[in-house]
């Protein structure tokens, strides 16, 4: 099992143990692009979803709730496929 693979199964088994740099790698494994938003957010964007994914950052990590939001995403384009 790779790095990465590990990372997704973290992803999704916890979520909340993930910090901001990991949750974007994972992100970006499943297709999301990430772009730099105003202050401290960042924005994903995925082509199958409608909406984007933002994200406000704080000494390098985020709240478990945005890593919640973000595995109902990566969910919700497994789902769709």
């Amino acid at each position: 099992m790779t790095q990465k693979q590990k990372l997704v199964e973290t992803f999704r088994t916890n979520p909340g143990s993930l910090k901001f740099k990991q949750l974007a790698a994972v992100l970006e494994h499943y297709g999301f692009t990430m772009i730099q938003a105003k202050g401290s957010h960042v924005k994903f964007k995925h082509p199958k979803l409608s909406s984007d994914l933002i994200i406000p950052i704080h000494n390098g990590d985020c709240k478990d709730f945005y890593k919640k939001e973000a595995l109902k995403r990566v969910s919700e384009i497994e789902k769709n496929k």
